[in-house]
């Protein structure tokens, strides 16, 4: 007993030990997670492949030296399709490279186990300073790093886009405290945080931006009373621009350029749901509806909610928090059904989020915060807090593995399936080329099958003109051709901005044709080849994102020494 005591008493007091046990139970946990659920080379969630294919084209990319590369060559029988150009890949670059050592499907499941941890870190440390209390950190830490829906992210909808993006959500939520409440002057916090968010998921991104500004409405106060705060917090946005630099000014670029067919697409409200599958949502982790692909905040989270009721006489600065933080997630699940008028101004602004339920990423955040902030109140004895902590991780397991078994079922059914061929890696017809909708097909292409129908062939008006000698290698498209007057050819290649064709190694200007494929005129004979060259905004993007990323480091190395 004497020995068990002492072990509490050092974990009471020191920090330093509470943290290594944390990190202890956490590694555990995503142990479990990961055995759980299985290889993602056994099991396959509804997108895993469109991002799987992301990862790999990278890889690849690296091995030829072709990074920073903007087009899937490979893909959509060669025509190639602008993938990083929407979903940035700076995050999947340390995975990449293990990749050049391992195969794809290991390297994917090292960022999830790798992403993971950093989640769980990140929320402990966040929490710790918001609420100065090493056991909410503890709890939040694994609530919000296991929470339903964000195994449901990983898993069942294998959106990784939006499934990693739950790792900063705490890191900018620390820096919005340092900047309204906390220390300003680290500022710093948050544009790391945020550009970590807009190279992950841009749609998390908005819907952060529409968050922060919710919170900023209710926190108002400190930032009048002490205007430099605001100065502050333009100077993180606006460096938070510069150091996403490589994403946002080529994807700007793009939009501008061309219409797409998400833009034609995109509805607002899309994705609203029932209050049936808001009830599934809550109950998730234990109960889910029959071959429907759904989750939720969850059945702990939801519980842990309702502690609210047995607080009395309690008003900390600390509850009236995440009070507010409970009210937004309620707002948020409301706003995923069918009654929020997601079609009407200014809703309709941000439709392209396609689906409101994306919302439950920050009402689990926020539950889980509040959840834990709720038992730390109700439960102040170690005695007690120990086996509070011990319950928490037995549901947490309990969930993780309910949830496990609903994502294998769904795969056994093929209910996470919706094209034939899906279960095979290379992109074909039958699955669609693993694109789920298409959306970044340049909008005159009118269907997928346009492509597959058409098949690799250069197109001519002149019916003396020739093509001979077609090939394709990796990144290059190359024929020869035989004009006796001026003539318009039509390319087996789909139409992003950046592309550059030369005949006999002289440029050749390209256009868009009607049918959103390259067009080049042509008015002799010779060697054509064709190429993914970018643009001067992409090449000058990439090295305003590295300057600035340096920049930012030195400052940060520099401002800790002084103070």
């Amino acid at each position: 007993m004497k020995l068990i005591d002492s072990l509490l008493h050092n974990i009471q007091y020191n920090k330093k030990n509470q943290f290594w046990l944390f990190f202890a139970i956490l590694v555990f946990l995503t142990l479990f997670m990961v055995l759980c659920n299985g290889s993602s080379a056994s099991y396959q969630g509804y997108d895993f492949y469109f991002h799987y294919r992301r990862l790999d084209v990278l890889i690849d990319a690296i091995k030829h030296g072709t990074f920073p590369n903007y087009i899937d060559y490979s893909n959509v029988d060669g025509y190639g399709y602008f993938t990083k150009g929407f979903y940035c890949d700076a995050i999947l670059i340390p995975f990449a490279l293990i990749g050049l050592f391992a195969n794809t499907y290991i390297a994917y499941d090292i960022m999830i186990f790798t992403m993971t941890i950093l989640c769980g870190i990140f929320t402990y440390h966040t929490v710790r300073i918001i609420y100065k209390s090493s056991y909410v950190a503890l709890l939040a830490g694994i609530l919000y790093t296991f929470a339903i829906y964000r195994l449901y992210d990983i898993y069942q909808r294998a959106a990784l886009g939006e499934a990693l993006s739950f790792t900063f959500l705490p890191l900018i939520f620390l820096g919005l405290y340092h900047i309204v409440k906390g220390d300003y002057k680290k500022w710093y916090i948050l544009t790391i945080g945020y550009s970590l968010l807009v190279f992950t998921h841009v749609i998390s991104s908005v819907l952060m931006f529409v968050t922060l500004l919710i919170l900023l409405a209710v926190y108002y106060k400190p930032m009048l009373k002490e205007p430099k705060r605001i100065g502050y917090l333009f100077l993180a946005g606006l460096i938070t621009i510069v150091v996403t630099a490589y994403y946002i000014f080529p994807v700007t670029e793009q939009l501008t350029s061309n219409t797409f067919l998400y833009s034609g697409a995109a509805k607002a409200g899309y994705g609203k749901v029932g209050f049936d599958l808001v009830f599934w949502g809550f109950v998730s982790g234990i109960l889910y509806p029959y071959k429907a692909i759904w989750s939720g905040v969850g059945i702990i989270l939801t519980l842990l909610i309702f502690l609210r009721f047995f607080i009395k006489g309690k008003k900390t600065e600390g509850l009236k928090s995440v009070d507010i933080g409970v009210v937004i997630g309620v707002c948020f699940i409301i706003a995923s059904s069918r009654i929020f008028p997601w079609g009407t101004f200014p809703f309709s602004l941000i439709g392209f989020i396609q689906y409101p339920w994306r919302l439950y990423e920050f009402a689990s955040c926020f539950f889980a915060v509040a959840g834990a902030y709720y038992l730390s109140l109700l439960f102040v004895k170690n005695k007690w807090r120990i086996i509070v902590f011990a319950i928490i991780i037995v549901a947490t397991m309990v969930t993780t593995y309910m949830h496990s078994e609903n994502y294998k079922y769904l795969y056994s059914v093929k209910a996470l399936q919706i094209y034939e061929g899906d279960s095979d890696e290379n992109p074909t017809f039958e699955n669609r080329y693993h694109l789920i909708g298409g959306e970044y097909f340049p909008a005159r292409i009118l269907a997928i099958d346009y492509i597959y129908d058409r098949g690799e062939k250069v197109e001519f008006r002149n019916e003396d003109t020739g093509i001979s000698n077609f090939e394709r290698n990796y990144n290059v498209t190359s024929f020869d051709t035989e004009v006796h007057s001026i003539d318009s050819l039509v390319l087996p290649l789909l139409y992003y901005k950046g592309y550059s064709v030369t005949q006999n190694g002289l440029n050749l200007p390209v256009e868009q044709s009607s049918t959103g494929l390259i067009q080049i005129p042509v008015n002799k004979s010779g060697r054509v080849e064709a190429y993914y060259k970018g643009t001067t905004i992409q090449r000058v993007s990439f090295y305003i994102s590295i300057i600035s990323i340096l920049a930012l480091s030195i400052f940060i190395i520099w401002s800790k020494k002084k103070t």
